[in-house]
């Protein structure tokens, strides 16, 4: 009931408002609230029947508001409204009126804001104060200003009266409107009101191109160089910074370097975002399935100068346009503990203010901050919310939304971000007095970033995930999974052949580099630097070859083979020699292991074990200690027949034995001889005669052995040999 009475108090007295005009047009000229005298000041109450609403006509006078003071207004202070009044025609306007409009009832909703605004509401609000007939020369333009006293405003003093009413600076001539732009007045009581939470982060990211490229956005003028400045002006602007963008100026060591360095200085002073390096698409690396290419990411970030100033590196930015379920499933897979995503990616109101939405996955929940639609744009492209707007009336708006958000009732405050896109460019001036409002209005507080997560809604989103978004500028799966594959092959050489970390030096900021999202601008850039990547990464493990035999003959069961190792690396390989015969005559080998020292041959011996007769094609390949190939695979033919040996060493084997089995045998059947066993060699010198005999001197010989009885005497019907050669030989012929 309190609440409905004092809305009807404020109705009630916003008609005896409107009924002012009507009492102020019996006050004397000159008497504040009356009628202007010839030749008084340019800011006049008027008679309410000379200003009557106008009826709308061609807008031949643009009307900007150049300002509105106080910008927060409290009661007792006087309303003072600067405008601009530009002559769109050819020809001079004569009888030219300003006339300031208040329109006394509180808008409820944004809504209510964006209907005023643009007049489709129909309000017009009540003329309060006017300016003295105006002459405007073709194309030329004239400034008026317009005060409304304290006591005109009129404006309720009851408890919760306070937030926007609708004000208009409207040009007339000849009782018809001939231009107007619209405002808001605040309205501040003398009591507490809620606050609005608002947090503001901007990406500083890189473009795509050379370094000519990064050197003239970093320059006067450029973006990146506004965002410096920015960094410098504003420590309550948070930056979400791509740490690669960073190193790349400070190696460039020209006017990129001094902003490198400008703003890390300013970083330090603020709450800062390290995003993952060179500012991965994650969109286009969760439709590849390769997740572990936004894990690297997010660790060279962590490893980067920001880490130096404690950068917060576990929040990161999808590109513009619809978010999907795989993206999200990839940014918690990698460890993000919350997602940046476009106004109106999770709702179909631009203008909804939300806190940050739990969105779950197969790896816990992910907080996906969800900026402002309207808030935003007015710091980026305040045109896109008022036409014709300018620093005023951007910066009145600004505080006439955060007044209703905070007036809405709501049992805890709004949480709100502000997050321009990756291509903003911001206005100095414009920036500057939207930060100041905001420190000063009594219904907004601004609060870093990390303080708005923690309070997710975990209700369902206002528009549900897609199950799967490509937009068309993102790269292609087919070249993310080749830089994929390509990094996991190079980490995998280097690892096998013991390489403590020379080759992998710069390989992920290599191959990361063709997925940023600054590319989606430039596709036939992007290609380039692809194919660079991948040639870039399969030289880094092409640096070792094999060279052995052309061909090859194998007689024996194991077989000394000759290989080289050529090593072209920068770096020693420990390898060994992996030899693997297409058939199963040569048996699989893998030799001991040897470390070839950088640009050397280094000779490898390799014993092959043969087991059968075949001819066979045999492949040979260089591998790691881990049994990684890593070199490409040479061949050669093998003629293998290790019988060859065995046969030849059973035949000698065989007649050998033979040989022996032959000797003993004969050696039995012989038996002794005078040449053989135990023989009796006769005494050289013949017996001496019988006693008394003669001493013979010629005749036969004296008897061998073999013509000799057993009892020593000849044998009678044995002739004597002639000669003693052809009795041995007569002997042989018996035997």
């Amino acid at each position: 009931m309190t609440g409905l009475r004092h809305r009807l108090t404020g109705v009630a007295l916003a008609l005896l408002a409107s009924a002012s005009p009507l009492v102020a047009a019996a006050l004397p000229a000159g008497v504040p609230g009356g009628p202007t005298s010839a030749g008084a000041a340019t800011t006049a109450v008027q008679p309410a029947a000379a200003r009557a609403p106008a009826a709308p006509a061609a807008p031949i006078v643009a009307v900007q508001i150049d300002s509105v003071s106080p910008t927060v207004l409290e009661p007792g202070q006087d309303l003072t409204v600067t405008a601009t009044l530009t002559n769109q025609t050819a020809k001079q306007l004569d009888g030219v009126f300003a006339d300031l409009r208040l329109n006394r009832f509180r808008p409820a909703s944004r809504d209510d804001l964006e209907g005023w605004v643009t007049g489709s509401s129909g309000a017009v609000g009540t003329w309060v104060v006017n300016t003295g007939s105006l002459s405007i020369p073709p194309g030329g333009q004239t400034t008026v200003t317009l005060t409304l006293p304290a006591s005109g405003v009129k404006l309720s003093t009851l408890a919760g009266s306070w937030g926007p009413r609708g004000l208009a600076v409207e040009a007339v001539m000849g009782g018809s409107r001939v231009g107007i732009q619209r405002t808001f007045l605040l309205w501040m009581l003398d009591q507490v009101v809620p606050q609005v939470q608002v947090g503001l982060v901007a990406p500083v990211t890189g473009t795509s191109g050379d370094l000519a490229a990064l050197t003239q956005a970093t320059g006067q003028g450029g973006r990146l160089g506004a965002l410096g400045a920015l960094a410098q002006a504003e420590p309550d602007v948070e930056m979400a910074v791509d740490p690669a963008l960073l190193a790349t100026a400070t190696a460039d060591g020209g006017g990129a370097k001094a902003w490198a360095q400008q703003l890390t200085a300013a970083l330090a002073r603020r709450d800062t975002f390290a995003l993952p390096w060179g500012d991965l698409d994650l969109s286009a690396v969760a439709h590849a399935g390769r997740p572990e290419l936004l894990s690297a990411a997010m660790a060279l970030s962590a490893s980067s100068d920001l880490a130096g100033i404690n950068a917060r590196n576990d929040v990161v930015w999808a590109p513009d346009g619809a978010l999907d379920q795989p993206t999200v499933d990839a940014a918690a897979a990698a460890g993000a503990r919350a997602i940046v995503v476009g106004p109106t990616t999770l709702q179909p109101d631009k203008g909804a203010a939300t806190a940050p939405v739990a969105l779950g996955t197969g790896h816990g929940s992910v907080a996906a901050l969800v900026p402002d639609g309207v808030l935003t744009d007015l710091f980026t492209a305040p045109d896109d919310v008022e036409a014709g707007a300018t620093t005023a009336t951007t910066v009145q708006r600004l505080l006439a939304e955060l007044a209703v958000l905070a007036h809405d009732g709501s049992t805890r405050p709004h949480d709100v971000l502000i997050a321009p896109g990756r291509s903003w460019t911001p206005d100095p001036a414009l920036v500057s007095a939207l930060m100041d409002a905001l420190r000063s209005s009594p219904w907004s507080r601004i609060v870093p970033v990390s303080a708005l997560l923690g309070a997710e809604d975990e209700g369902t989103p206002r528009a549900a995930l897609a199950a799967r978004a490509v937009d068309p500028g993102e790269l292609a799966p087919g070249e993310v999974r080749a830089l994929a594959d390509s990094r996991d092959a190079t980490i995998a050489f280097a690892h096998a052949i013991g390489d403590g970390g020379t080759l992998t030096a710069g390989l992920d900021q290599t191959v990361l580099a063709p997925l940023s999202v600054a590319w989606r601008a430039d596709p036939t850039g992007r290609e380039a630097l692809v194919q660079k990547a991948l040639a870039t990464t399969t030289a880094a493990r092409t640096g070792l070859s094999l060279s052995g035999p052309p061909s090859l003959n194998v007689i024996s069961a194991d077989a000394p083979v000759r290989f080289v190792v050529h090593n072209a690396l920068k770096v020693p390989a420990t390898v060994s020699v992996a030899v693997a015969p297409h058939k199963a005559c040569l048996q699989p080998v893998r030799s001991d292991t040897i470390t070839a020292d950088p640009g050397t041959d280094t000779p490898v011996v390799v014993h092959l074990t043969a087991i059968a007769n075949c001819d066979v094609q045999v492949d040979a390949r260089l591998v790691g200690q881990d049994g990684t190939t890593v070199s490409s695979t040479v061949g050669f033919s093998a003629r293998v027949a290790p019988t060859i040996e065995n046969v030849g060493t059973v035949v000698i084997g065989a007649l050998l034995a033979l040989g022996l089995v032959l000797g003993i045998v004969r050696t039995v059947r012989r038996g002794q001889s005078a040449r053989r066993g135990d023989r009796h060699v006769p005494d050289a010198t013949p017996p001496p005669p019988v006693l008394g005999g003669p001493m013979p001197t010629d005749g036969p010989a004296a008897p061998t052995d073999d013509d000799a009885s057993s009892d020593g005497t000849a044998r009678p019907d044995t002739p004597a040999p002639a000669d003693p050669a052809d009795a041995a030989a007569a002997h042989d012929d018996d035997a």
